[in-house]
């Protein structure tokens, strides 16, 4: 979700005043505020006591005098910037102030595309990294590779700490038929290499990855829900089934959320007709007179076995869409506990081309269940997420539980009246404990960049093998190829190099098998990227030495499953 970075703050009751003022539209010397539609009216007729119209004439009073009579010229629309983050803190975790310069990007995140040159990207060593070249893009037909390294902009130098995310898609992205020059290092050739790419329409998947995880189960991984991803969906699990699959594995690990009806949709596919998907309840509301309720349409592609896959990761519209599956009795959740977002946002949009990102309502999932977590003040709403590892959460389910049992926050889901836990995020049925089999150095290696890192590093000294690799066009002969002793001793001399990370003396033999593993993921999809099922070479390789993968395949024969399936 959104991560707010502090600034530095003006006073705080200066800063509140400025910024309500600001996203009212306050106009001084006028005892009337500016609507959403630009007309004016009377405080009166926008707050509902005596108490409010004095709040917003004082608000209009310090804009003014700030403006007119400070000391030092005051640039206002920095300072409205810089305050109104302040006043949105105040409220909850999820309502945002969305500057006008990064309304574009933030927007971009969930549509269907973007205009852009088509590249995925990351920085390392203060340098643009091109890892995957999108199929069909502007990049693509310009002649860039996986391994580039871009270092100049239009002329100028592109490398730096000065080098941020934020920085790099404003510069690469832009209005459609635009032209920009860019400088490329490529590994083998001296010379910095000139592209001029023409920025294009660059389609943005949210269905990951698809494939047949063994002869009847199919595999879906969605990253975010965005625009399209219902269609995506559906054709996944069109595909899968045509392939024989006979039951289903949704993978919402990392997915953040977005478009709450986008989820209604893709549950229409799997929920019998009149299911409840979710109900959201805004001020004053309650289940009875809920502001919305949305329900199944009935119109199932699939009527087979589902898992969802969740972790501590999977929020908002992840949580509405696994809530639904399991209080519909329709499928097993496997995982972790899941974030804990609870909150509907509607956009705003206000003065000077910026946007309010307002919580407008709670959502419930078909039980009654709430899954906001706790938020209030002066508790570290960002950090409770590793709070859950220093409290044993991960390791041990019987802790939530037993809270959410103390709490009374214990609910029986629809059809079978199974008993499902609140109380915060969304309780798996069956929990995967993080591994903690794992020695020290495997540890180390795996928490931090030293894998992804020498998976570059590899492709840059081995060029002729990536090269015979990328000729094959196989990318599981590829994986064979990689698992092999020699790529993992020189694995651990450039971790002892780079970290001073060194294995022990009795090192367990899985702790190779773990780091070669996730290193075959990132390399495969340097070299092979995607193929007809998305990014299926790195999920296929990713997920064979994953636990919660593994318990999900277990799933389909549980105890849990077979109750569902029983009814």
């Amino acid at each position: 979700m959104n991560t707010k970075t502090k600034q530095v703050l003006v006073p705080v009751l200066l800063g509140v005043f400025t910024a309500v003022a600001f996203i009212l539209g306050a106009k001084f010397g006028e005892k009337r505020v500016i609507t959403e539609e630009g007309l004016f009216q009377s405080p009166r007729k926008l707050f509902e006591g005596e108490a409010d119209v004095i709040a917003a004439r004082k608000m209009s009073d310090v804009l003014h005098y700030v403006s007119s009579m400070y000391v030092d010229t005051v640039d206002m629309s920095e300072l409205v910037d810089r305050v109104i983050p302040q006043l949105t803190e105040t409220l909850d975790p999820h309502t945002a102030y969305i500057k006008a310069e990064d309304l574009q990007i933030t927007n971009d995140e969930l549509a269907s595309s973007f205009f852009g040159i088509g590249v995925q990207f990351n920085l390392r060593n203060d340098t643009v990294n091109v890892v995957q070249v999108i199929s069909g893009g502007p990049s693509e037909k310009a002649g860039l590779r996986a391994g580039d390294k871009i270092i100049a902009v239009d002329d100028s130098a592109f490398v730096g700490p000065k080098l941020n995310n934020e920085v790099v898609v404003k510069t690469l992205r832009g209005p459609k038929d635009t032209h920009v020059k860019l400088g490329i290092k490529r590994k083998g050739v001296a010379e910095t290499l000139d592209y001029e790419v023409i920025r294009g329409e660059v389609a943005q998947e949210t269905v990951d990855a698809f494939y047949m995880a063994d002869d009847q189960t199919g595999y879906v991984k969605i990253d975010r829900f965005g625009e399209r991803t219902h269609e995506e969906f559906y054709e996944a699990l069109l595909k899968l089934q045509a392939e024989g699959a006979r039951r289903y594995i949704v993978d919402l690990r990392n997915n953040g959320g977005g478009f709450l009806p986008v989820a209604g949709e893709m549950l229409n596919f799997l929920l019998d007709a009149g299911d409840t998907i979710v109900y959201t309840c805004g001020r004053g509301q309650t289940r009875a007179n809920a502001g919305e309720v949305l329900m199944s349409r009935g119109a199932p592609i699939i009527s087979d076995p589902i898992v969802v896959l969740i972790n501590e990761n999977s929020a908002s519209a992840s949580e509405i869409f696994a809530g639904a599956i399991q209080d519909n009795d329709r499928g097993v959740i496997v995982g972790s506990r899941s974030f804990g977002k609870g909150l509907v946002q509607q956009q705003i949009p206000i003065s000077g081309g910026a946007a309010l990102r307002l919580t407008i309502a709670r959502y419930y999932t078909p039980s009654g269940r709430c899954v906001q977590k706790y938020y209030g003040k002066d508790y570290d709403y960002r950090s409770e997420t590793a709070m859950r590892y220093e409290h044993g959460e991960m390791t041990n389910v019987d802790s939530m539980k037993k809270a959410a049992e103390k709490d009374s926050m214990v609910y029986k889901t629809c059809k079978l009246g199974r008993t499902v836990y609140g109380g915060g995020g969304i309780m798996p049925d069956i929990f995967v404990p993080l591994d903690t089999n794992m020695s020290a150095f495997a540890k180390k290696v795996l928490l931090s960049d030293v894998v992804y890192d020498f998976s570059f590093k590899y492709m840059e000294s081995h060029p002729s093998e990536i090269e015979a690799y990328k000729n094959a066009g196989d990318f599981k002969m590829t994986y064979k190829n990689l698992m092999h002793d020699s790529v993992y001793r020189e694995f651990l001399a450039y971790a002892k190099h780079e970290k001073n990370f060194s294995p022990s003396d009795r090192e367990p033999a899985a702790t190779q098998q773990k780091i070669m593993r996730l290193l075959a993921a990132y390399m495969i999809r340097s070299i092979h990227g995607s193929d007809d099922h998305k990014q299926r070479p790195f999920y296929w390789a990713y997920n064979l030495d994953d636990n919660a993968f593994r318990e999900a395949l277990k799933a389909f024969t549980s105890k849990e499953m077979k109750e569902i399936l029983e009814r």
